[in-house]
């Protein structure tokens, strides 16, 4: 209910189903620091940012939409720059992640779980990471690629154990059993 009135209220502005060519807008930013990094983009025009409104003039699905489902394409088209902010964003989320795993490597000893939970969180946003610079189905289809499904197959199910170990079964020596697997096999697979 509520995504229709939010498809709604977009579709009320227009832009999505307009007929003429508009001009091409100036989203100059507020803040300095998003002002700074859109400097750095290398795929921008100088800043000017121009909306496809015709069909064939951009990536994703054309506009104006013939249908919903092509509509609704473009929402979940990402550009080359949003891919490689999101691709940095989760990489640098999965670095803090591994620091804190080793600033909290002391207190290894005493709750062995938390450095399974914080390192296979770390593994998760890397693929993820990944997945969403090489697009989901290329990197699903590399991933299950001949030489590489029984590494793929191994490191997915250590991950899985190690989450299911540490929160459901709140075993903490399954649980080191298979962080150390998972190691392995992100080790492993990672030269294959």
């Amino acid at each position: 209910m509520a995504s229709n009135t939010f498809r709604d209220s977009m579709n009320s502005l227009g832009w999505s189903r307009r007929a003429e060519a508009d001009l091409p807008v100036r989203t100059g930013s507020s803040t300095p620091i998003l002002a700074k990094l859109q400097s750095y983009n290398p795929f921008g025009d100088s800043g000017y940012l121009r909306l496809p409104t015709t069909e064939g003039e951009g990536p994703g699905a054309p506009l104006p939409a013939r249908n919903r489902e092509e509509e609704e394409q473009a929402w979940f088209a990402l550009s080359r720059w949003d891919r490689i902010l999101v691709f940095g964003g989760l990489n640098v989320a999965a670095a803090v992640l591994i620091i804190i795993c080793f600033s909290l490597f002391p207190v290894l000893t005493l709750r062995p779980t938390k450095f399974a939970i914080l390192w296979t969180m770390a593994s998760v946003f890397f693929l993820a990471s990944w997945a969403v610079m090489l697009g989901p189905m290329a990197y699903f289809r590399h991933l299950i690629s001949g030489p590489r499904l029984p590494f793929t197959a191994a490191y997915f199910g250590s991950i899985i154990c190690t989450l299911y170990f540490a929160l459901g079964l709140r075993s903490t020596l399954l649980t080191l059993v298979s962080a150390v697997a998972q190691a392995t096999m992100g080790f492993e697979a990672g030269y294959q």
